[in-house]
């Protein structure tokens, strides 16, 4: 399995760690400004991409975060 990082600003996001997924690319919850109305919509680099209504946007918590982290010997993506 390949290290996960931010596809933004590429910080490492090991295990149980809260993050956003937008179009199938992960976010360190840094990289995303989450304004609250009726719902919330993301933006990185004041640049809207998406919000919590979409289907291709959704907000992990710690908790329910399913990533294994890297395995030994393995390279990276």
């Amino acid at each position: 399995m390949a290290k996960r990082v931010c596809h933004h600003c590429k910080t490492d996001l090991p295990p149980e760690t809260a993050h956003y997924e937008i179009n199938d690319e992960v976010y360190c919850t840094d990289c995303v400004k989450a304004h609250p109305y009726t719902s919330y919509s993301y933006y990185i680099n004041d640049e809207y991409v998406g919000g919590s209504e979409d289907d291709h946007t959704r907000y992990v918590e710690s908790l329910d975060d399913e990533y294994e982290g890297e395995e030994d010997g393995e390279e990276q993506q």
